[in-house]
C-alpha cells in the first residue's frame, strides 16, 4: 500500500462530521503551538544564552502535565470533554496574549508553565475521546490521520518559528498561537458532547478514582508497554530537546531558521513514520515494528551526534522522525483500546504525567550537561538511551502480535490477532 492511497483512505475519514471538526482544531492549533514553541526557546536562549534555561523551560511547559494526571486524571473521565477542551484553548488564548509583554526569561517560563496546564487537559482528552468518533475498525485511521496533522504542523511551524523570530522578533509568534486557539475552540464548540463521550464515569471516590486508573494501566500489557518504554524514552527526548538550539547555533552555525529547518525535518519524518505505520504493523510482528521504531529514533539521534554537514544531519533527522512517527501511532493505539471509555481518560493522563515527570528531571540534567560537556555529548548519550528503551519495549511487547485489538482485563495478556492488509484504512 502506497503513501498516495494510505493518505487518501486516512482523509476519507473527514466525511464524518465529528471527526472533521476535531481534525482541523488539531491541525491550526498545533501549528500555532509549533510556531510558538521554536520561538520561546529562541527568546530564552536569545535572553540568557544557556541551555540550562532552556532546559527549564521545557520544564514549566511538562511539570503541569506530570501534576495534573497524578491528581486530576479522573476529571477527563467523570467531566465532559467538550467542555475541558473549549475551557483549556480559551485559557491558552490569554496565556500567549500575556507573553507579548513578558519582561524578562522568569516571566515566560511562568507564562509557558500556565500553557503546560491547559495542555495537560486538552491533549488526553482528545485522545481519548477520538475512538468514540469512529468505528472500531476506523481507528487506526483516524489515529494516523491526527498523527499525520501533529507531524505536518511540525514541519511548518518551526520553519515559521524560524523565520519569525529571525525577521520580526517571537510576539508575532506567539499572537498567532492565541488566535489558534480561538478558531480551535469554536470548531470543537461544534461537535456534539456524546461524540467525544460515551459514558460519563461515576465517581467512587476521589482516592479510588486514581487508583483505578492506575490499576487499569498496571493491569494491561499494552498500556504497561506504553508506560514503561516510553518512560525510559523521554531521557533520550528531553537530552535531545535541549541540548538542540545549542548543537543548530553553535556546532553548526546554522541561527534561528536554521533551527527551525532542523524541527522541520523531524516533523517530516514523524509525518512518514505515521502514515507507514499501519502498513508496517500489517506486513511484521508487532514487537518487531515497535523495535524498529525505537532503532530508527536512536540512529538518527546517534548519526547526528557525530556532526555530519548540516545538509546531511536535516536528511538524517528523517530516518529520526520516522521511528518517532511508528511509535507515536502504535502509543496511542495501545492506550486507546487497551482501555475502556470510562478509564481511558485518567489512563492517558497518568501516563502521559509519567512521561513528563520524567521529561522534566531529565531536561534539567541534560541543561546542566550540554553546558559542561557540549550538545553533541549530550545527543549521544539520548541515542543510548533510546537504545535501552527499545529493548525494553521490545521485551514488554513480544505477546501482542498487533496494536489492533489492545487488551483492557486483568487477565494475563493474549496474542493480539494481525491486522488485515484488506482493512480499508492502511497507515
Amino acid at each position: 500500500m502506497n503513501l498516495r492511497s494510505t493518505a487518501s483512505r486516512q482523509f476519507s475519514l473527514l466525511r464524518y462530521e465529528g471527526v472533521r471538526r476535531l481534525f482541523w482544531a488539531t491541525l491550526i492549533s498545533s501549528a500555532g503551538t509549533w510556531l510558538a514553541f521554536v520561538a520561546l526557546a529562541l527568546d530564552v536562549y536569545g535572553r540568557t544564552h544557556s541551555s540550562v534555561w532552556v532546559g527549564a523551560l521545557f520544564v514549566t511547559e511538562t511539570l503541569p502535565i506530570a501534576l495534573l494526571g497524578f491528581l486530576c486524571g479522573p476529571l477527563l473521565d467523570r467531566l465532559p470533554r467538550r467542555s475541558l477542551m473549549i475551557g483549556a484553548d480559551l485559557f491558552r488564548v490569554a496565556v500567549f496574549v500575556a507573553l507579548v509583554f513578558a519582561p524578562s526569561a522568569w516571566a515566560i517560563l511562568a507564562l509557558a508553565m500556565l500553557a503546560g496546564v491547559a495542555a495537560g487537559l486538552f491533549t488526553p482528552a482528545v485522545y481519548a475521546g477520538l475512538p468514540n468518533l469512529v468505528e472500531e475498525r476506523d481507528l487506526a485511521g483516524a489515529n494516523g490521520l491526527f498523527q499525520t496533522a501533529t507531524s505536518a504542523t511540525m514541519i511548518v511551524g518551526p520553519l515559521g518559528g524560524g523565520a519569525i523570530v529571525l525577521t520580526v522578533g517571537p510576539h508575532s509568534a506567539y499572537l498567532f498561537n492565541a488566535a489558534s486557539f480561538v478558531v480551535s475552540a469554536l470548531l470543537i464548540a461544534g461537535i456534539r458532547p456524546s461524540g467525544l463521550q460515551s459514558v460519563t464515569a461515576a465517581s467512587r471516590g476521589y482516592l479510588r478514582d486514581l487508583l483505578d486508573g492506575a490499576a487499569a494501566v498496571f493491569r494491561s500489557r499494552p498500556l504497561l508497554t506504553v508506560f514503561i518504554s516510553w518512560n525510559v524514552a523521554m531521557v533520550g527526548i528531553a537530552a535531545m530537546n535541549t541540548a538542540e538550539v545549542e548543537l543548530v547555533k553553535r556546532d553548526f552555525g546554522a541561527g534561528d531558521l536554521g533551527y527551525g529547518v532542523f524541527m522541520a525535518a523531524t516533523g517530516l519524518g514523524v509525518l512518514i513514520g505515521a502514515l507507514s505505520a499501519r502498513a508496517v504493523f500489517a506486513r511484521i510482528a508487532f514487537a518487531t515494528a515497535y523495535a524498529l521504531g525505537f532503532a530508527l529514533l536512536a540512529l538518527g539521534m546517534g548519526l547526528v551526534a557525530l556532526l555530519p554537514p548540516f545538509a546531511l544531519a536535516v536528511a538524517i533527522l528523517l530516518i529520526a522522525g520516522a521511528g518517532n512517527g511508528l511509535l507515536l501511532t502504535a502509543n496511542a493505539m495501545l492506550v486507546q483500546q487497551g482501555a475502556s471509555d470510562d478509564l481511558r481518560g485518567r489512563s492517558f493522563m497518568l501516563i502521559m504525567s509519567a512521561n513528563a515527570l520524567v521529561l522534566t528531571v531529565a531536561s534539567l540534567g541534560a541543561g546542566v550537561l550540554t553546558d559542561q560537556n557540549g550538545a553533541r555529548f549530550v545527543w549521544a548519550l539520548a541515542a543510548a538511551a533510546t537504545v535501552l528503551a527499545g529493548l525494553i519495549g521490545v521485551l514488554l511487547a513480544r505477546p501482542l502480535a498487533s496494536p489492533g485489538r489492545a487488551m483492557a482485563s486483568d487477565s494475563a495478556p493474549e496474542p493480539l490477532p494481525e491486522l488485515s492488509t484488506e482493512s480499508p484504512l492502511n497507515l
